[in-house]
């Protein structure tokens, strides 16, 4: 019988609830941070559209090729990174096994509710608005979501292959072909037969889920399905270092690298692709690779709930005390002068002379995001519960501080005048002297409060 069973209500209330969570979560901070992004994508969905209608201006013409190339390629990549690296996401069973459900209705749930992302969310809605502002135009932005909603299939169905161990099966090189398919498309965007290719490039990972829906859904059951075993560094590699360091780097580094990976990127990319008569042409993203703001947000924004016990050890024996403090600083700093200077060594081996000022912002961004990495970890502080892994590291900091980071950055490097940016800049790490100062007075209300907030 389960195998004929249906899902009945499960599936529209898995699938709402799950919306609800992306677009809407309970925490206010992560609300205003997710709705923010959602306008932001908007915004830029609508400037893609005005683009799209006025292609044929002197300018644009010759540059809107190169764009739409990098922009379909940039969303190729991120759609597969955020499954792959630095490690694979696997596909879980979102029924137990007890509901009368057939493992071939659980796949099917488990892709729908894998493709609700809020990163996806955000790339379709502005592509939907593209193609609303340029209808004439649709072919442009509709290729391109049929490229995102192709390589979320092609990512899902190698992701269900390796989950059930079936990494070598024939199917394998189908969901390759699709790969390879998807990277010439981006090759020959201007060729007589791209729309033909687009085509196959959208259609055959659907083909190869199906496929793979018939031959290998049977098998997505506790049965086959391996244990989740959990992720840490290799114990060898820490075994000289303090012991803060020690507790820091077994629950960090997945998220450290991943964000120096990301910096390295999308700083070669714009280096390399991105630079045009001494400008760089993607300033909104540049500024997320150059200045140090990804390990706050996934990481530095937390540090005392990150560090746990250890935390947690400090405030039961003696309190809020400079120890504390001192922690902060000895596990922020180094991090942070590395991050600034693998910035500061791509921007001058890869970007011409006429942008090395822009170096100026590092030490700026570097104390004002100290500052707000200590108000964060102090008032602002939350269990690590969720599973640190590429798509849900934002989640275990606070959405609201991860919103201030992302714009004080973003004020840093657009502002115009450099009298403004040291400006703002002090007066953001001066603000640090409220939380020292309760710190050192051994506060009572902020020690409960971060005592609570850490989840011991």
């Amino acid at each position: 019988m389960a195998d004929y069973a249906t899902l009945g209500h499960y599936l529209p209330y898995l699938l709402g609830r799950r919306l609800r969570a992306v677009v809407w979560p309970p925490d206010g901070g992560e609300r205003a941070l997710a709705l923010f992004l959602l306008s932001i994508m908007a915004l830029y969905g609508v400037g893609f559209g005005f683009m799209l209608n006025h292609q044929t201006q002197r300018g644009l013409a010759e540059v809107l090729p190169k764009l739409l190339v990098g922009l379909n390629a940039a969303w190729l990549v991120s759609t597969l990174l955020v499954d792959f690296l630095p490690s694979l996401r696997p596909v879980t069973r979102p029924l137990p096994e007890h509901f009368p459900v057939s493992e071939r209705q659980n796949v099917v749930t488990a892709f729908l509710l894998d493709l609700i992302t809020l990163r996806r969310l955000m790339l379709v809605l502005g592509l939907l608005l593209a193609l609303l502002v340029a209808p004439r135009h649709a072919l442009v932005p509709g290729f391109s979501l049929l490229l995102i909603l192709g390589a979320t299939v092609l990512s899902f169905n190698m992701r269900l292959l390796v989950t059930l161990g079936r990494w070598r099966h024939p199917l394998l090189a189908a969901n390759l072909l699709s790969l390879a398919l998807m990277g010439w498309w981006l090759a020959v965007p201007l060729a007589p037969y791209a729309t033909a290719l687009g085509v196959g490039m959208a259609l055959l990972p659907w083909l190869v889920g199906v496929a793979q829906l018939y031959w290998l859904a049977q098998y997505f059951s506790a049965r086959y399905l391996p244990a989740a075993t959990a992720t840490t560094a290799p114990s060898a590699t820490l075994a000289r270092l303090p012991l803060e360091w020690k507790v820091y780097l077994r629950k960090v580094w997945l998220p450290l690298t991943v964000g120096l990976v990301f910096k390295a990127v999308l700083l070669s990319a714009t280096g390399l692709s991105m630079v045009k008569d001494g400008k760089v042409t993607n300033p909104g993203f540049f500024y997320l690779g150059l200045l140090p703001i990804v390990s706050f947000t996934y990481v530095n924004n937390n540090l005392f709930a990150y560090l746990g016990s250890l935390t947690a050890n400090e405030l039961m024996r003696l309190g809020l005390t400079r120890r504390l403090l001192a922690l902060y600083l000895r596990l922020v700093l180094p991090v942070l002068l590395l991050d600034c200077l693998l910035s500061a060594t791509l921007v001058l081996v890869l970007f011409p002379v006429s942008l090395w000022h822009v170096l100026g912002l590092l030490p700026l961004a570097s104390a004002a995001l100290l500052s707000v990495g200590l108000w964060a970890s102090l008032y602002h502080a939350k269990p690590v519960i969720k599973a640190i892994d590429f798509a849900n590291m934002r989640n275990n900091t606070s959405g609201l501080m991860s919103g201030v980071s992302l714009g004080l950055g973003a004020a840093l490097y657009f502002m115009p005048w450099w009298w403004a940016r040291i400006a703002l800049a002090l007066l953001v790490a001066a603000s640090a002297a409220w939380p020292l100062r309760q710190v050192l007075r051994n506060d009572g209300e902020l020690r409960r409060k971060l005592w609570k907030a850490i989840g011991t």
